[in-house]
């Protein structure tokens, strides 16, 4: 986050920690970036971390098969 990224992405940033390390890793992580204006781009099996996110993109058996939270702004291009 030093560098102030535009995408951060994070694949399991708690996988290794205990509950308590991995709340504060998370609290800190998303106010980080919602300070700088950051998207993080989150993969985690552990909901609690899910929790975290303003967009649930759940995908199983390769396929996407469920999308919940904020939705792409109407002049989002592809």
């Amino acid at each position: 986050m030093v560098n102030r990224p535009q995408v951060l992405f994070a694949d399991e940033p708690t996988g290794s920690l205990d509950s308590v390390s991995g709340e504060l890793v998370m609290s800190l992580m998303t106010r980080a970036a919602r300070e700088q204006g950051t998207t993080v781009i989150l993969v985690t099996h552990d909901a609690r971390v899910a929790a975290y996110a303003g967009r649930e993109v759940i995908v199983r058996d390769g396929a996407v098969t469920s999308l919940t939270g904020a939705t792409p702004s109407a002049g989002a291009t592809r």
